[in-house]
């Protein structure tokens, strides 16, 4: 949420709620909307958040999208792309970009857009992040594979400008990718995949390997987070294993 407010959270029954904290560090608990209401026979898959509006995508239906509007949290037209599964706002929330299970990435206004396919790649987008200024987004993909494509609206949107995929055969067998791919180092790194425990950071440019944050070879990486740091604050990633690990760490070099 803004200003680390709190958190948002989907859950499997279709509940959108907040965590936020208060006073003495506790955390309370507050239901924002039912998003499955209705829809008993499509389950919500992914969710994204920004400022005043809500976008939740369903498998058989679409992308649905809810603005706050007088205090009221209120449906709008629904962006009928089947089989998205992942979703980020862009242009300071005017618009969706998403990617979905046959490998397209595309680009709608909200509320009352036009869909548009940016990109089309050869397998499942899991996963989405948009880099520090707003121009390029992240696409990770099924197998292995994560692409940087131009979103800005002119004649390079769409263009994949890098591909970031293992070179070494034994990083690519040990390899995984749970955690899908981030920008990092105010969008001069990438976060993308793990290795026998160390998660692997990548060159923006070049698509090289540089960096490892290293977990040890037990620890399984299923989550991570990215803040790039403020003028009253430095950045740091923050992971979370399988195991039930908690892990700080500082921004990669630049």
């Amino acid at each position: 949420m803004d200003r680390d407010a709190g958190i948002i959270t989907l859950g499997e029954n279709g509940i959108v709620s907040t965590w936020t904290r208060s006073a003495g560090n506790k955390w309370q608990w507050a239901k924002i909307l039912d998003a499955s209401a209705g829809r008993s026979d499509d389950e919500p898959g992914c969710l994204a958040f920004g400022r005043d509006r809500i976008a939740i995508s369903y498998p058989r239906t679409g992308v649905k999208v809810w603005l706050f509007i007088k205090g009221t949290w209120l449906p709008q037209r629904s962006i009928l792309r089947q089989n998205v599964t992942a979703i980020k706002f862009v242009e300071e929330g005017e618009a969706l970009i998403g990617g979905t299970t046959d490998g397209v990435l595309w680009y709608c206004q909200v509320p009352n857009g036009t869909l548009r396919a940016y990109s089309f790649m050869k397998s499942k987008v899991y996963a989405l992040d948009v880099d520090p200024r707003g121009s390029h987004a992240l696409a990770a993909q099924m197998g292995g594979r994560s692409h940087l494509v131009s979103i800005t609206q002119d004649d390079q949107k769409g263009k994949v400008e890098q591909v970031y995929a293992a070179k070494d055969p034994d990083i690519e067998n040990d390899a995984a990718y749970d955690f899908g791919a981030l920008f990092a180092s105010r969008g001069q790194r990438l976060l993308f995949g793990m290795t026998r425990g160390c998660i692997m950071v990548w060159d923006r440019k070049t698509g090289d390997i540089v960096h490892g944050f290293s977990h040890g070879e037990d620890h399984t990486i299923q989550a991570v987070s990215c803040f790039d740091g403020s003028q009253a604050a430095d950045g740091h990633i923050i992971t979370g294993t399988r195991q039930g690990h908690l892990t700080w760490f500082s921004q990669p070099p630049g």
